[in-house]
């Protein structure tokens, strides 16, 4: 079954089928502390670290948000083991 076919199916038995949601969890921060607070500034998102206040990069999704923070913090954590 194509899922052409599925989708015509699940509409006659009034069901609609979605594209499943990424998840993507947070990285604690380099300096140890698991808690981040989410901004939203006009239509950009970004998280910052509570204890020490690094900033990830803005993005125009909370999901692109997160990537961004975990991108950062494996740059910076690959930094630290190369030294």
């Amino acid at each position: 079954m194509t899922l052409d076919e599925l989708k015509v199916e699940a509409e006659k038995h009034g069901y609609k089928l979605i594209k499943k949601q990424e998840s993507v969890k947070l990285l604690p921060c380099t300096c140890g502390c698991n808690r981040r607070t989410e901004w939203v500034y006009g239509r950009q998102v970004f998280y910052s670290c509570n204890r020490c206040g690094k900033k990830s990069p803005e993005s125009d999704t909370k999901i692109g948000a997160k990537r961004a923070w975990n991108e950062m913090i494996e740059k910076e954590m690959n930094k630290v083991d190369i030294k």
